[in-house]
């Protein structure tokens, strides 16, 4: 079976079990940690997801800011990771 036959069934039973949301949340968790880098991930998390939104704490304003500056080859590589555009923009929080 292929993978986008896979995705394909796996995607409307998610959705069926209310998970797909706490698992799309999961998965940006463990991309944004991918993405950073093992030196910015202890001081970041994506917190949840909310109609577009990431949002993303971390440990002082100033990697808040350097991530907003990247926001757009983040977005990108996050949304390629989930197969579909589901982050279009980024806010931040303290951690």
């Amino acid at each position: 079976m292929s993978v986008e036959r896979f995705a394909d069934l796996i995607e409307p039973a998610l959705r069926g079990l209310g998970v797909r949301g706490r698992v799309r949340e999961e998965q940006l968790r463990l991309a944004l940690s991918d993405i950073v880098g093992v030196t910015l991930a202890p001081m970041c998390r994506a917190v949840r997801l909310d109609r577009g939104a990431l949002l993303i704490a971390t440990a002082n304003s100033a990697l808040a800011h350097q991530l907003q500056m990247d926001a757009p080859r983040l977005i990108s590589a996050l949304n390629s990771r989930l197969g579909t555009a589901a982050v279009r923009r980024l806010r931040f929080t303290a951690l």
